[in-house]
């Protein structure tokens, strides 16, 4: 067999491929195999079958490049779309469309033309094989999962350069399209009359009560929620989209909850959404002579893709914001029929940034209390992406912004917002029990067998490469492989124990995440429980880069940064663990390699962890007392005698 590159992308065209060829024409010394997903690379390592995975061709100049190609193909978006409706609602769908069209499609496709042009340039293969498959575009707000680009880019890859190609078919039953409408014409009309009956419930049932409207229970968002309920008698809440049946219940036979069962309707008659169809078709054509004039701009190493970002425009992005204009119609009924006293939401994307834009224009208080993590960066490439990361979580229609971390508003003062800010400390996260007798406990509970030893607890945010995050979160090759450095220098200290916090999803599985860890007894891998019990337990929480950053540091658990390529660092004035430096202790430390991590941890066992952390360090982490105000009662006078909400302190 001449040098081959053989690239799998999901499980399935590795198991097609061996029952048309058989195990032993990739075991063959002249082929490599590319395993671009987790579920493929466990797969092969199952059965033996070396592969190779994207870390060696997706490096810290990749992460880069995808940034500023992103930033180039994103600005015509921008700078041509502008769809409004008859309500006066904008923002919230042009936001969506950039948002979802660069998440969701255009940094997938970068990201694969960039990995398989880096992989032939470095193996030199004579032949590329790949799956080229029909493929369905799935629903836009949603990580792709039936979208198959591989074939096309692996085919444009190899004409550029000359290369034979081995194209080879699979077989997936397609959804039929009739039956598919079908459905979801019946969906459409169960959520309707759901819809129309929660409109009378909600009426009688709230009779001369105030009600918080808010999106879903999700981040902590219903503790919250609670907080209000408690406070006040006349006061109920109604949360637009549950989907856990024990929550529903509740609601129901609760009497100051209630619930828009499943989601809002988005069926509108045809004279109500002509108008906006009409626009947004416009929209569109404004952008193909755009882009057509403008063919460089979705090509990236040569590879042109114009055609399956239009795709997928028409198939998912038009009826996905039809979709949203009619759920913002109905919203907006909803609103009229029974106002809210107060709107809070965790993020501002689709449907609920146009949440926030009705309560601009119906003068309704709102507040954003994003759920993400905010920090300011001195770095060029995660200041890109953190902008765009801001404006469905800061930079938003929301009258109010909970500014959660001094972090967070160090943050504000280099991207503006036009909310209001109000510094509330920390709502959404974690709050845990520190005192020693309790974390003993909770120790001999959850890790019988280590309660004597120092607990290092990691938890990170990896990054499905459907949605993608470049630079500021990991993508899974790069959370996998982190992990794996850490166990590796662990496994040479007898006195630590490391916790693998995991969330199994349905882009890494527990079984496949397992099966890719180096095998050592230094860790274990957690995916029960709270995780206010693994901070109790934690002497250090390491990660790349996610909110459980913040929350532990906003519980006085120290953190380490680690990231092995060195491109970035999430809390900017950590203290870099390095032998050529003056080191105190502090709360927050940062190692940028491999190489490092033995000397960073041996450095922790002598100096951090047998010393008492002085209160100072962790000051600019945690606001004072005195700083923060109560939400309950900034809105005190929503449900009260008195006059306007209070100023912040």
């Amino acid at each position: 067999m001449s040098k081959s590159l053989v690239i799998f992308e999901y499980k399935d065209e590795v198991e097609a491929f061996i029952s048309q060829q058989g195990t032993e024409s990739i075991k063959d010394q002249n082929v490599h195999i590319l395993a671009l997903q987790p579920c493929v690379q466990a797969y092969l390592k199952r059965r033996n079958i070396p592969y190779l995975n994207t870390i060696g061709f997706f490096n810290i100049k990749s992460h880069e490049r995808l940034i500023l190609k992103a930033a180039e193909i994103v600005k015509p978006f921008r700078d041509i779309v502008s769809i409004e409706d008859d309500l006066g609602v904008k923002e919230g769908y042009n936001n969506a469309f950039t948002f979802y069209l660069r998440h969701y499609s255009i940094l997938y496709l970068l990201w694969m033309i960039e990995v398989i042009d880096n992989a032939i340039e470095q193996l030199k293969p004579e032949k590329l094989i790949a799956f080229k498959l029909d493929y369905a575009f799935d629903v836009m707000d949603t990580i792709p999962r039936n979208e198959r680009h591989l074939g096309i880019i692996v085919e444009e890859l190899a004409g550029q350069r000359g290369l034979k190609i081995e194209l080879l078919t699979g077989w997936r039953r397609p959804p039929n399209p009739i039956m598919v409408k079908v459905k979801t014409s019946l969906f459409e009309m169960c959520k309707m009359v759901v819809f129309r009956i929660n409109m009378v419930i909600i009426s009688f049932k709230s009779g001369n009560k105030e009600y918080i409207l808010y999106p879903n229970n999700t981040y902590n968002l219903n503790k919250i929620i609670e907080s209000f309920l408690s406070k006040f008698s006349r006061l109920m809440s109604v949360v637009l989209i549950c989907r856990n049946p024990k929550a529903i219940g509740r609601m129901v036979c609760g009497y100051n909850h209630w619930c828009e069962f499943y989601a809002l309707p988005g069926y509108l008659p045809d004279n109500k959404r002509s108008g906006f169809v009409k626009e947004l078709n416009k929209t569109v054509t404004k952008l193909k002579e755009h882009f057509s004039n403008n063919g460089q701009i979705l090509r990236y190493k040569g590879v042109m893709f114009q055609k399956l970002v239009f795709l997928k425009i028409e198939r998912s992005m038009i009826p996905f914001l039809i979709t949203l204009h009619g759920q913002t119609y109905h919203l907006d009924k909803f609103i009229r029929n029974k106002r809210p006293a107060l709107i809070l939401s965790q993020m501002s994307r689709g449907l609920r940034y146009n949440l926030g834009e009705l309560s601009e224009i119906h003068n309704i208080p709102s507040v954003l209390i994003s759920h993400g993590s905010h920090v300011p960066t001195t770095n060029r490439f995660a200041d890109m992406e953190w902008r765009e990361h801001g404006l469905g979580l800061m930079d938003t229609h929301y009258k109010y912004l909970a500014i959660q971390t001094p972090w967070a508003r160090s943050y504000l003062t280099h991207k503006l917002s036009n909310s209001i800010p109000i510094i509330t400390g920390p709502l959404l996260f974690t709050k845990a029990r520190r005192d020693e007798d309790y974390k003993l406990s909770i120790k001999k509970k959850l890790i019988p067998e280590h309660n004597d030893k120092i607990i290092i607890i990691h938890a990170g945010t990896p990054k499905a490469y459907q949605s993608l995050r470049p630079f500021v979160y990991e993508t899974i090759d790069e959370y996998i492989e982190n992990i794996n450095s850490l166990i590796r220098a662990i496994d040479r200290f007898n006195e630590i124990h490391l916790i693998v916090r995991f969330r199994p999803s349905e882009f890494l599985q527990l079984n496949d995440f397992l099966d890719l860890l180096t095998t050592s007894d230094c860790y274990s891998v957690h995916t029960e429980g709270t995780f206010a019990d693994y901070l109790i337990i934690s002497d250090l929480l390491a990660s790349y880069s996610s909110t459980t950053v913040e929350e532990a540091l906003q519980n006085k658990v120290p953190v380490l940064l680690y990231d092995s390529q060195g491109k970035y660092c999430h809390i900017k004035d950590a203290q870099v663990l390095d032998p050529s430096l003056n080191i105190t202790v502090d709360s927050c430390y940062f190692i940028d390699s491999e190489k490092k991590l033995d000397w960073g941890l041996n450095w922790l066992v002598a100096n951090h962890f047998t010393k008492d952390i002085p209160d100072n360090v962790w000051e600019r982490h945690v606001f004072e007392d005195s700083d923060k105000v109560e939400l309950t009662s900034y809105f005190n006078s929503l449900f009260s005698s008195s006059s306007g909400p209070q100023k912040n302190r």
